[in-house]
């Protein structure tokens, strides 16, 4: 998968996490430690997350990192 398709594949994750938790997106950022502006640029499709930035997101929703990655 092509760099901007994993960004595409994993904002449509991200989306449904948020959906499914009711969180906000500085709820987000204040319990996984991430600056909103780069929860933002994920969920836009902009950039795909570190493994390290992946790992704090997944806590957050209590999911595993391959649920954001895999198809």
């Amino acid at each position: 998968m092509e760099d901007s398709n994993k960004a595409e594949y994993f904002a449509d994750k991200l989306c449904l996490a948020i959906g499914q938790s009711n969180l906000s997106i500085s709820e987000i950022a204040k319990r996984s430690g991430l600056p909103t502006n780069i929860i933002i640029s994920w969920q836009q499709g902009k950039v795909f997350p570190k493994l390290s930035s992946l790992v704090k997101l997944a806590k957050v929703f209590n999911k595993n990192v391959s649920w954001f990655i895999n198809e």
